[in-house]
């Protein structure tokens, strides 16, 4: 098995785990339930009319739904929080370590040793190979 499938279910677990966390430090939630008042929005207008005239209605931003608002107030509020970067990058300065950059030293000439490819010529053909039992 591949080292990037983890076998164990605590493992796959902790895993998705992790990328739900991350999802939602990025603010990726709020884009799931816009997906979702826009879903709600779509279906409530193609019942009341036409096709056409639900899909202008759901994204022309003058009809939203209070799920919609509820999500722009929440992106807004998020935008507008002050980030702690201070206190991040501190935590991140202890966990990171700093990478080693290695000089390689000045030469003047740099010089390879010429290999000669040597191809010894035969005259004799190889031999036959047996006959194998069974085909014959």
């Amino acid at each position: 098995m591949s080292p990037a499938v983890p076998t164990r279910p605590s493992a796959r677990l902790a895993q998705r785990g992790i990328v739900l966390l991350v999802c939602l430090s990025l603010g990726l939630h709020w884009a799931v339930i816009q997906g979702i008042a826009w879903t709600g929005m779509l279906i409530s207008y193609a019942a009341e009319g036409a096709m056409i005239e639900a899909v202008q209605k759901t994204f022309d931003g003058q009809h939203g739904c209070p799920l919609c608002q509820t999500v722009k107030e929440g992106r807004e509020s998020d935008q507008n929080q002050p980030r702690q970067t201070g206190q991040a990058m501190k935590k991140l300065d202890a966990v990171l370590v700093t990478l080693m950059a290695l000089i390689t030293p000045a030469a003047e000439e740099i010089s390879f040793v010429m290999i000669r490819a040597c191809s010894v010529k035969r005259s004799e053909r190889p031999e036959t190979p047996p006959p194998r039992r069974g085909l014959a």
